[in-house]
Protein backbone atom coordinates (compact mmCIF):
# COMPACT_ATOMS: atom_id res chain seq x y z
CA UNK A 1 0.00 0.00 0.00
CA UNK A 2 1.00 3.65 -0.41
CA UNK A 3 0.70 5.48 2.66
CA UNK A 4 -2.31 6.33 4.88
CA UNK A 5 -4.48 9.20 4.89
CA UNK A 6 -6.95 10.53 7.88
CA UNK A 7 -10.23 11.33 7.59
CA UNK A 8 -9.29 14.84 7.79
CA UNK A 9 -6.49 14.84 5.44
CA UNK A 10 -9.47 13.38 2.94
CA UNK A 11 -11.76 15.89 3.42
CA UNK A 12 -9.04 18.38 3.03
CA UNK A 13 -8.09 17.04 -0.69
CA UNK A 14 -11.65 17.11 -0.98
CA UNK A 15 -12.45 20.54 -0.58
CA UNK A 16 -9.04 21.33 -2.30
CA UNK A 17 -10.01 19.31 -4.99
CA UNK A 18 -13.80 20.85 -5.26
CA UNK A 19 -14.14 22.87 -8.57
CA UNK A 20 -16.78 25.17 -7.28
CA UNK A 21 -17.01 28.08 -5.61
CA UNK A 22 -19.86 27.25 -3.63
CA UNK A 23 -18.94 24.79 -0.27
CA UNK A 24 -20.04 21.23 -0.27
CA UNK A 25 -22.61 20.79 2.37
CA UNK A 26 -22.79 18.39 4.94
CA UNK A 27 -24.62 15.61 3.64
CA UNK A 28 -22.42 16.13 0.28
CA UNK A 29 -19.39 15.65 2.73
CA UNK A 30 -20.85 12.53 4.20
CA UNK A 31 -21.89 10.83 0.93
CA UNK A 32 -18.76 11.50 -0.45
CA UNK A 33 -16.71 10.18 1.96
CA UNK A 34 -18.53 7.14 1.40
CA UNK A 35 -17.41 6.73 -2.12
CA UNK A 36 -14.15 8.14 -1.44
CA UNK A 37 -13.10 4.92 0.33
CA UNK A 38 -13.67 2.75 -2.73
CA UNK A 39 -11.43 5.38 -5.07
CA UNK A 40 -8.71 5.45 -1.87
CA UNK A 41 -8.56 1.16 -2.02
CA UNK A 42 -8.21 1.10 -5.99
CA UNK A 43 -5.26 3.97 -5.65
CA UNK A 44 -3.66 1.85 -2.96
CA UNK A 45 -3.69 4.31 -0.17
CA UNK A 46 -5.12 3.20 2.96
CA UNK A 47 -7.58 5.34 5.13
CA UNK A 48 -10.00 5.53 8.73
CA UNK A 49 -13.31 6.40 7.56
CA UNK A 50 -15.71 4.68 9.58
CA UNK A 51 -19.23 5.08 8.17
CA UNK A 52 -22.31 4.09 9.45
CA UNK A 53 -26.00 3.70 7.76
CA UNK A 54 -28.14 6.59 8.97
CA UNK A 55 -31.51 7.54 7.72
CA UNK A 56 -30.63 8.74 4.33
CA UNK A 57 -27.51 6.85 3.26
CA UNK A 58 -24.48 6.88 5.12
CA UNK A 59 -23.11 9.11 7.85
CA UNK A 60 -19.03 9.00 8.51
CA UNK A 61 -17.73 9.63 12.06
CA UNK A 62 -15.91 12.66 12.86
CA UNK A 63 -15.54 12.93 16.54
CA UNK A 64 -12.12 14.23 17.26
CA UNK A 65 -10.60 13.78 13.64
CA UNK A 66 -10.61 17.59 13.23
CA UNK A 67 -13.84 17.59 10.62
CA UNK A 68 -16.79 19.51 12.41
CA UNK A 69 -19.95 18.71 10.96
CA UNK A 70 -22.96 19.85 13.60
CA UNK A 71 -24.92 17.85 14.96
CA UNK A 72 -27.63 14.72 13.07
CA UNK A 73 -30.26 17.79 12.38
CA UNK A 74 -28.32 20.43 11.36
CA UNK A 75 -26.70 21.16 8.12
CA UNK A 76 -24.28 24.13 9.07
CA UNK A 77 -20.99 23.93 7.10
CA UNK A 78 -18.39 21.45 7.14
CA UNK A 79 -15.28 22.81 8.68
CA UNK A 80 -12.01 20.82 8.35
CA UNK A 81 -8.57 21.93 10.52
CA UNK A 82 -6.52 20.36 7.96
CA UNK A 83 -5.67 22.41 4.61
CA UNK A 84 -4.40 20.12 2.01
CA UNK A 85 -0.95 22.35 1.84
CA UNK A 86 -0.44 21.20 5.43
CA UNK A 87 -0.59 17.34 4.75
CA UNK A 88 2.40 16.06 5.50
CA UNK A 89 2.57 13.06 3.73
CA UNK A 90 5.03 11.39 0.54
CA UNK A 91 4.08 12.83 -2.33
CA UNK A 92 3.47 10.02 -3.94
CA UNK A 93 0.59 9.53 -1.43
CA UNK A 94 -1.19 13.02 -1.83
CA UNK A 95 -0.79 12.65 -5.44
CA UNK A 96 -2.89 9.12 -5.13
CA UNK A 97 -5.40 10.63 -2.80
CA UNK A 98 -6.15 13.53 -4.76
CA UNK A 99 -6.68 11.27 -7.81
CA UNK A 100 -9.48 9.16 -5.49
CA UNK A 101 -10.71 13.08 -4.19
CA UNK A 102 -11.34 13.64 -7.82
CA UNK A 103 -12.93 11.01 -9.05
CA UNK A 104 -15.68 10.81 -6.40
CA UNK A 105 -16.31 14.86 -7.07
CA UNK A 106 -16.48 13.95 -10.78
CA UNK A 107 -19.39 11.03 -9.80
CA UNK A 108 -21.18 14.07 -7.61
CA UNK A 109 -21.06 16.59 -10.45
CA UNK A 110 -22.25 14.31 -12.68
CA UNK A 111 -25.07 12.93 -10.72
CA UNK A 112 -26.06 15.52 -8.25
CA UNK A 113 -26.66 14.72 -4.78
CA UNK A 114 -29.70 12.68 -5.43
CA UNK A 115 -28.13 11.02 -7.69
CA UNK A 116 -25.87 9.91 -5.54
CA UNK A 117 -27.30 8.92 -3.17
CA UNK A 118 -29.37 6.87 -5.55
CA UNK A 119 -26.43 5.17 -6.07
CA UNK A 120 -25.12 4.98 -2.58
CA UNK A 121 -28.30 3.08 -1.35
CA UNK A 122 -27.39 0.11 -4.14
CA UNK A 123 -25.19 -1.09 -1.26
CA UNK A 124 -27.75 -1.11 1.31
CA UNK A 125 -27.85 -3.71 3.48
CA UNK A 126 -31.83 -4.16 3.60
CA UNK A 127 -34.35 -3.83 0.58
CA UNK A 128 -36.33 -1.77 3.19
CA UNK A 129 -34.05 0.88 2.77
CA UNK A 130 -34.73 1.16 -0.87
CA UNK A 131 -38.03 1.39 -0.26
CA UNK A 132 -37.76 4.04 2.04
CA UNK A 133 -36.24 5.79 -0.36
CA UNK A 134 -38.75 5.52 -2.92
CA UNK A 135 -41.69 6.43 -0.29
CA UNK A 136 -39.87 9.68 0.80
CA UNK A 137 -40.03 11.03 -2.64
CA UNK A 138 -43.03 10.24 -3.33
CA UNK A 139 -43.91 12.21 -0.28
CA UNK A 140 -42.05 15.09 -1.24
CA UNK A 141 -43.62 15.02 -5.25
CA UNK A 142 -47.20 14.91 -3.71
CA UNK A 143 -46.13 17.87 -1.54
CA UNK A 144 -44.86 19.88 -4.77
CA UNK A 145 -46.31 22.75 -5.98
CA UNK A 146 -47.49 20.38 -9.56
CA UNK A 147 -49.40 18.07 -7.40
CA UNK A 148 -51.50 20.59 -5.48
CA UNK A 149 -54.16 19.91 -8.33
CA UNK A 150 -53.55 15.83 -8.69
CA UNK A 151 -56.77 14.30 -7.36
CA UNK A 152 -55.07 11.32 -4.98
CA UNK A 153 -51.64 13.32 -4.65
CA UNK A 154 -49.76 10.17 -5.68
CA UNK A 155 -51.62 8.72 -2.76
CA UNK A 156 -52.04 5.37 -4.88
CA UNK A 157 -48.50 4.96 -5.49
CA UNK A 158 -47.44 5.60 -1.98
CA UNK A 159 -49.67 3.03 -0.66
CA UNK A 160 -47.96 0.57 -2.85
CA UNK A 161 -44.62 1.21 -1.76
CA UNK A 162 -46.12 1.19 1.79
CA UNK A 163 -46.99 -2.02 1.31
CA UNK A 164 -43.84 -3.20 -0.10
CA UNK A 165 -41.88 -1.89 3.05
CA UNK A 166 -43.94 -3.61 5.31
CA UNK A 167 -43.82 -6.70 3.16
CA UNK A 168 -40.23 -6.57 3.23
CA UNK A 169 -39.47 -5.06 7.01
CA UNK A 170 -36.82 -7.65 8.62
CA UNK A 171 -39.07 -8.81 11.74
CA UNK A 172 -37.08 -11.49 12.42
CA UNK A 173 -33.79 -9.89 12.72
CA UNK A 174 -35.29 -6.90 13.99
CA UNK A 175 -38.54 -8.18 16.58
CA UNK A 176 -38.29 -5.16 18.38
CA UNK A 177 -39.85 -2.64 15.99
CA UNK A 178 -42.49 -4.83 15.07
CA UNK A 179 -45.34 -2.81 17.15
CA UNK A 180 -43.42 0.62 16.16
CA UNK A 181 -44.16 -1.08 12.65
CA UNK A 182 -47.80 -1.46 12.92
CA UNK A 183 -48.42 1.83 14.88
CA UNK A 184 -46.52 3.37 12.00
CA UNK A 185 -48.94 1.54 9.13
CA UNK A 186 -52.23 2.27 10.84
CA UNK A 187 -50.87 6.04 10.91
CA UNK A 188 -50.04 5.81 7.35
CA UNK A 189 -53.02 3.77 5.97
CA UNK A 190 -55.37 6.54 8.25
CA UNK A 191 -53.97 9.74 6.27
CA UNK A 192 -53.62 7.63 2.67
CA UNK A 193 -57.33 6.61 3.09
CA UNK A 194 -58.65 9.89 4.75
CA UNK A 195 -60.69 12.26 2.26
CA UNK A 196 -58.33 14.85 3.30
CA UNK A 197 -54.89 13.43 2.82
CA UNK A 198 -52.32 15.47 3.28
CA UNK A 199 -48.53 14.23 2.91
CA UNK A 200 -46.82 16.38 5.23
CA UNK A 201 -49.03 14.54 7.84
CA UNK A 202 -47.78 11.36 6.20
CA UNK A 203 -44.66 12.57 5.84
CA UNK A 204 -44.62 13.36 9.70
CA UNK A 205 -45.28 9.78 10.62
CA UNK A 206 -43.03 8.29 8.28
CA UNK A 207 -39.96 10.43 9.12
CA UNK A 208 -40.50 9.96 13.07
CA UNK A 209 -40.84 5.76 12.98
CA UNK A 210 -37.32 6.12 10.13
CA UNK A 211 -35.78 7.99 12.32
CA UNK A 212 -36.94 5.27 15.77
CA UNK A 213 -35.54 2.10 13.16
CA UNK A 214 -32.69 3.77 11.95
CA UNK A 215 -31.00 4.26 15.55
CA UNK A 216 -30.72 0.44 15.86
CA UNK A 217 -29.91 0.25 11.76
CA UNK A 218 -26.88 2.46 12.70
CA UNK A 219 -25.80 0.78 15.73
CA UNK A 220 -25.91 -2.47 13.54
CA UNK A 221 -24.43 -1.19 10.14
CA UNK A 222 -21.57 0.65 10.44
CA UNK A 223 -17.93 -0.18 9.57
CA UNK A 224 -16.74 -1.28 13.68
CA UNK A 225 -18.36 2.01 15.76
CA UNK A 226 -19.46 1.53 19.51
CA UNK A 227 -22.91 2.74 20.65
CA UNK A 228 -21.45 5.19 22.11
CA UNK A 229 -19.51 6.71 19.07
CA UNK A 230 -22.85 6.72 17.46
CA UNK A 231 -24.59 8.73 19.74
CA UNK A 232 -21.89 11.14 19.72
CA UNK A 233 -22.00 11.53 15.80
CA UNK A 234 -25.69 11.88 16.51
CA UNK A 235 -25.36 14.82 19.37
CA UNK A 236 -27.12 12.40 21.49
CA UNK A 237 -27.20 11.69 25.25
CA UNK A 238 -28.65 8.02 24.99
CA UNK A 239 -29.70 6.67 21.98
CA UNK A 240 -32.47 4.60 24.15
CA UNK A 241 -34.31 7.96 25.62
CA UNK A 242 -34.25 9.14 22.14
CA UNK A 243 -36.59 5.35 20.69
CA UNK A 244 -38.45 6.33 23.75
CA UNK A 245 -39.75 9.55 23.15
CA UNK A 246 -40.16 8.84 19.36
CA UNK A 247 -42.45 5.79 20.31
CA UNK A 248 -43.91 8.03 22.69
CA UNK A 249 -44.37 10.15 20.10
CA UNK A 250 -46.01 7.56 17.47
CA UNK A 251 -48.24 6.51 20.26
CA UNK A 252 -49.44 10.25 21.14
CA UNK A 253 -50.35 10.17 17.15
CA UNK A 254 -52.39 7.01 17.21
CA UNK A 255 -54.57 8.16 20.09
CA UNK A 256 -55.20 11.39 18.46
CA UNK A 257 -55.84 9.55 15.50
CA UNK A 258 -58.41 7.24 17.64
CA UNK A 259 -60.14 10.39 19.16
CA UNK A 260 -60.53 11.97 16.24
CA UNK A 261 -62.31 8.93 14.22
CA UNK A 262 -64.65 8.52 17.59
CA UNK A 263 -65.81 12.28 16.96
CA UNK A 264 -66.39 11.87 13.65
CA UNK A 265 -68.91 8.17 14.55
CA UNK A 266 -70.29 9.80 17.35
CA UNK A 267 -70.97 13.45 14.36
CA UNK A 268 -71.75 11.13 11.88
CA UNK A 269 -74.83 9.31 13.51
CA UNK A 270 -76.17 12.65 15.07
CA UNK A 271 -76.56 14.04 11.46
CA UNK A 272 -78.15 11.04 10.54
CA UNK A 273 -80.40 10.65 13.75
CA UNK A 274 -81.15 14.21 12.47
CA UNK A 275 -82.55 13.36 9.21
CA UNK A 276 -84.22 10.44 10.61
CA UNK A 277 -86.14 11.54 13.53
CA UNK A 278 -88.46 13.80 11.62
CA UNK A 279 -89.47 11.05 9.84
CA UNK A 280 -90.34 8.71 12.70
CA UNK A 281 -94.25 8.80 13.82
CA UNK A 282 -94.57 10.98 17.30
CA UNK A 283 -96.49 8.72 18.94
CA UNK A 284 -92.93 6.31 18.54
CA UNK A 285 -90.98 9.29 19.79
CA UNK A 286 -93.30 10.92 22.26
Amino acid sequence: MHGKLSVSEVVALLFDEHRYDSPLSRKAVHKLLYFVKDELDSERVTTDIPTFWYMYGTMTATANTGVHTGGEPNDDPVICDVAAADIDRPEGTIRRGRRAASRALERYYDLGLEGLTDRMYDDAPYEIQRHYRRLDKQLGTADSAQMTLSFDRNAGPTRETLYDFIEDFPTDSFPDYEDDLNIWYRLMSAELDSSGYDPKEAKKYSKTFWRLFCMELAVRENDGLTREQIERELSLDSLDDAKRQLRSLLRSWEREKAEANARDDRTSRRAADALVLPYIDFEVTG
